[in-house]
């Protein structure tokens, strides 16, 4: 049952909540965007595809950035209590600490199963469409307004183009086509256009003149006013790409685990991965449990001690994290799910023992 106490704490988490979480994930945002104009030219990507894909990748920035907000939001809200001797008040009326930080941890609860839901169910849809997104804006972006003597396949046909151009709405304009269809026994499909096009994998040969040739012989000529049409996109083969991990729910990852076992391959890539999808959701849970507990304890130290807290408690945690996920775990010096789940270990022992000495 919810008392007035808790929905009075709970109250003053959620502003600091909020603005913590979204100001770290416009900051990724904003430097997912910089990447893409430093090492893209956009000048050929619509502009609706750039904020798609900011958005599609904003579920993985939410699994980075909830346990920010958690973290900024209980250290905030304890540090104004005991900044304005509220929290002194609470105690001298025989409240204990832990029953003032009751509210934060179930906040930390449900913040944990807010961001194991995002990182199981939305993330995976959204890496994989975000992924889909990008080679499309790569393809865009690398390739010239005008390239001349382009050579290519489409289909069962060797491509030809003598000059390839880029209208305005990202169609390409295609001159001077030869397609060259080998058959069996020597023979020879030759197809010739002064035009054509190509949109979203759709390739459209206008009037297309056929020469039917075995050897060096013509056998037959064809003119056709309908337009050829082929289907062949222009881009890496999703049949060939295998989904990252960060694309897989967990059932899907432990699949993965299971059939890199029988075949005798190295499956710490993934294991790190499938720990991490609960340890990182579970650090929700460890800052609301830090968080309150040291502001508490650096309560004079200034109206702005909660946010160079959180700030400190975060940064240390995710360097933590990185280097015992990326490091430790990926090169074997320690099982997965140690790496995976050490950062979250040393700061909820912290926190136990800081709550121990405050009581």
């Amino acid at each position: 049952m919810i008392r007035k106490l808790d929905r009075y704490i709970l109250r003053e988490m959620i502003v600091p909540f909020l603005i913590g979480t979204l100001a770290v994930v416009l900051m990724f945002q904003a430097n997912l965007l910089i990447a893409l104009f430093k090492s893209l030219n956009l000048a050929n990507v619509p502009t609706l595809a750039i904020l798609k894909l900011i958005a599609l990748k904003t579920p993985y920035f939410l699994n980075m950035t909830l346990p920010v907000g958690i973290a900024l939001a209980s250290s905030l809200a304890i540090s104004r209590l005991a900044r304005e001797s509220e929290l002194t008040a609470m105690r001298s009326a025989g409240m204990p600490i832990r029953r003032v930080i009751r509210p934060v941890l179930f906040a930390g609860v449900v913040i944990s199963l807010l961001n194991y839901w995002v990182v199981e169910f939305v993330m995976p849809r959204s890496e994989f469409s975000a992924r889909k997104l990008a080679n499309e804006i790569n393809m865009l972006a690398l390739a010239p307004d005008v390239r001349a003597n382009v050579v290519l396949s489409i289909k069962n046909y060797s491509a030809t183009i003598g000059l390839v151009t880029r209208s305005k709405n990202g169609d390409l304009m295609l001159n001077d086509i030869l397609l060259v269809e080998r058959r069996a026994r020597g023979e020879l499909v030759l197809i010739t256009s002064d035009s054509g096009s190509y949109r979203q994998g759709n390739w459209s040969i206008e009037r297309p003149y056929f020469r039917y040739m075995n050897g060096n012989s013509l056998l037959a000529v064809e003119s056709k006013e309908k337009p050829l049409q082929l289907i062949e996109p222009i881009s890496v083969p999703d049949l060939f790409q295998q989904p990252s991990n960060d694309e897989m729910r967990v059932k899907e990852l432990l699949k993965v685990i299971d059939q890199r076992r029988k075949m005798k391959q190295d499956t710490r890539q993934q294991e790190v991965t499938l720990q991490t999808r609960f340890s990182v959701p579970a650090a929700c849970l460890v800052f609301s449990l830090v968080g309150p507990v040291f502001a508490f304890g650096l309560r004079r130290s200034g109206p702005f001690v909660g946010v160079l807290l959180s700030l400190i408690m975060v940064l240390l945690y995710y360097n933590a994290f990185v280097i015992s996920t990326e490091i430790v775990g990926r090169l074997g010096w320690a099982p997965p799910w140690v790496a995976a789940w050490l950062p979250d270990i040393v700061f909820f022992v912290f926190g136990l023992i800081a709550l121990w000495r405050s009581e």
